[in-house]
């Protein structure tokens, strides 16, 4: 994932019943759209005199941009709010393109029917767009990337012009969310910092707020997913992850764990987290060995020394994440055929290895052995929301 934007970051807002007042205050005299999920009730979002589009969550993929942005660009907004999980925020930003240019908005969808990762041309926002997520976890609300799902699968966008110029973090909207769902996102924005950290190319602060990040997240993770305090504390720090250095570096792709991840989700229909649980530890252990096309095996074991004895985890960076995941409870998705084991590889070579910048020098062969050597369960794993860069989406 990329993880280095000059851009701006958004004007944070946050507290209990933050959402409702920030909304009404900044959109108050502005033609204004709402892009929600269809769970989100009216009253969470009440004060707010606008025009709604509802979203279903498990359906926001390429067709429902189109038609996001159709209804945009037929009556043009001064103000846009998203409210939902990772996929509601990521439709709407990337629907909100159509407000730079059509011609932004076409080369998005277009060029991600053919790369799996599109870079936009530099362009700021055109219209103030407001974030307040539902979920944990996916820093949609703060960053410069959303994700898109078309026939091909789960594809990056990234740019300046889908940056949101607000994020709201209200606990009350994190309210409905179950615990699992909480610790899956807590998880999504630890692995953020720790996948950062396996490059090499990081400077002193980053590696500080990295550090620093990395422990308060399993601290807090580890103490309370329930209480609105825990939730609102989680949601800081995932933001947070995005605020600080933690991410900045010489090497933008540096979590290749996620890649991997991405295509697992996609082809076996489960959450983002599910997947990662799945090929995290085996990723390491090709770090831990030596294998540098994977990320840089002193960084990572850096990092893991400075957090994991926060929560008594193992030393072993890839054995201290199996552990963790076994702690929280994050679920495992069950073993793919050897024919969907082999189309994973395949499919993740050609859309992020071999010649990609993503994992340049993987291919097809590397990312099976990984796949075969990934922890799977006996038990199916239910299909969840697509994934975001950085998040479980919406667990419903």
């Amino acid at each position: 994932m990329i993880t280095d934007f000059s851009a701006r970051v958004p004007t944070l807002w946050y507290g209990d019943g933050s959402a409702s007042r920030t909304i009404t205050r900044l959109t108050a005299g502005h033609d204004t759209l709402v892009i929600a999920d269809t769970a989100v009730p009216s009253s969470h979002l009440a004060g707010c005199a606008a025009r709604r589009i509802d979203v279903d969550a498990q359906r926001a993929d390429v067709t429902t941009v189109r038609e996001i942005a159709r209804q945009i660009i037929r009556r043009p907004p001064r103000r846009v709010v998203a409210v939902g999980g990772g996929s509601i925020l990521d439709a709407s930003k990337i629907a909100a393109l159509v407000l730079v240019s059509r011609r932004m908005f076409d080369y998005a969808i277009g060029h991600a029917s053919r790369s799996a990762l599109t870079v936009l041309p530099d362009a700021a926002p055109a219209v103030d767009l407001l974030a307040v997520p539902t979920t944990l976890g996916t820093s949609s609300e703060t960053n410069c990337v959303a994700v898109l799902e078309n026939d091909q699968g789960y594809r990056l966008i990234v740019g300046r012009a889908l940056r949101p110029r607000h994020a709201v973090l209200d606990p009350r909207q994190l309210s409905s969310l179950p615990s699992a769902a909480v610790t899956e996102g807590a998880l999504e924005a630890f692995l953020r910092v720790a996948g950062a950290s396996t490059s090499p190319r990081r400077t002193d602060r980053a590696r500080r707020d990295a550090s620093v990040l990395g422990r308060a997240l399993l601290a807090a993770a580890s103490h309370d997913t329930v209480s609105t305090a825990g939730r609102s504390r989680l949601a800081r720090l995932s933001a947070a992850t995005q605020r600080t250095s933690a991410l900045r570096g010489g090497d933008p792709f540096s979590a290749r764990h996620w890649y991997l991840a991405n295509e697992v989700a996609f082809r076996l229909g489960v959450r983002k987290m599910v997947a990662t649980a799945a090929v995290c530890g085996a990723v390491w252990r090709r770090i831990g060995a030596g294998d540098s096309r994977w990320g840089d095996a002193r960084s990572l074991e850096r990092f893991w020394t400075e957090v994991a004895g926060v929560i008594d985890l193992p030393v072993d960076p890839a054995t201290g994440i199996e552990a963790l995941v076994e702690r929280w409870r994050i679920p495992l998705p069950s073993r793919p055929a050897a024919h969907e084991m082999r189309h994973i590889a395949l499919t993740t070579e050609r859309a992020w290895g071999n010649r990609q910048p993503m994992l340049p020098g993987l291919v097809e062969g590397d990312f099976h052995d990984v796949l075969r050597e990934s922890r799977w369960s006996s038990h199916a794993v239910g299909a969840g929301d697509r994934p975001s860069m950085f998040e479980p989406k919406e667990v419903k």
